[in-house]
């Protein structure tokens, strides 16, 4: 089932709900050709967390008026995508990047309100900072937290804001709380100012102690350790007080000194 809703003059919400069929194509494609009829473009919110399946005369709808939906969507201004398949967010990205002359971005879940707020034009930019700085009371610690997915301007904002804070010298040991993890854009590995930065900031650190997130992040910041100045440890999202306090250990080399 598809239903579509109207949120302002140039912004519109399409949520499809288990089965896309026939009918729910046909939708799209009268949508579309009255938003063509309007003089097109404006933003679409296109929420298919809760889509099950679709028929193949579904499909065959959509390939029949193809020249009508894709002048649809090339005069489009934002697209944005809330699904929680990772098959979806994938296809959406890779949709995304043969359609360079629209703004398109993926969300999870539970970036929907973010999500409507950009394709309403109520926020700066397509996902809010994913970068926070946590205040736990150590002032030898530098805290934050990561929530939500990493572009290359926010992985910038964020290694600054810990080169930032590490120019104090008694700041030796660096705590990030991973939560909602939504992944990054793979654009960020390309910037020079992340790369640098990151090796900067681990040759810096005595301690870097990461807190949830995906295995494999952790495995591979641990891994890193091997290669710079700083101790890395990982620690389960439930362990973030064991992991201050081995952050706060003094280490024996220091002691014996």
């Amino acid at each position: 089932m598809i239903n579509i809703e109207k949120l302002s003059d140039t912004a519109h919400r399409m949520v499809v709900i288990a089965e896309f069929r026939q009918a729910d194509a046909e939708r799209l494609v009268e949508f579309a050709k009255e938003r063509n009829a309007a003089g097109g473009g404006g933003s679409i919110l296109i929420d298919v967390t809760a889509v099950t399946d679709f028929t193949f005369s579904a499909v065959a709808v959509e390939l029949a008026h193809v020249p009508s939906l894709m002048k649809w969507v090339y005069g489009l201004d934002r697209i944005a995508i809330v699904s929680d398949n990772d098959w979806v967010r994938t296809g959406a990205r890779l949709e995304s990047a043969l359609l360079p002359r629209v703004v398109y971005e993926v969300y999870d879940e539970d970036e929907a309100d973010a999500a409507r707020a950009w394709v309403m034009g109520e926020s700066e930019g397509p996902h809010t900072g994913a970068v926070h700085e946590l205040d736990i009371g150590k002032p030898g610690i530098a805290a934050y937290e990561l929530s939500g997915r990493l572009d290359r301007d926010e992985s910038e904002r964020g290694v600054a804001m810990v080169q930032k804070r590490l120019e104090d010298p008694d700041c030796t040991r660096l705590l990030l709380v991973i939560k909602n993890w939504h992944g990054f854009d793979l654009d960020r590995l390309l910037s020079r100012k992340v790369l640098s930065a990151k090796l900067e900031i681990a040759n810096k650190l005595e301690r870097y102690a990461i807190v949830g997130g995906p295995a494999w992040v952790r495995g591979y910041a641990e891994f890193t350790g091997n290669f710079v100045k700083a101790e890395i440890k990982a620690f389960d999202l439930d362990e973030r007080d064991e992991a201050i306090a081995w952050l706060e250990e003094v280490p024996a080399i220091a002691m014996n000194a």
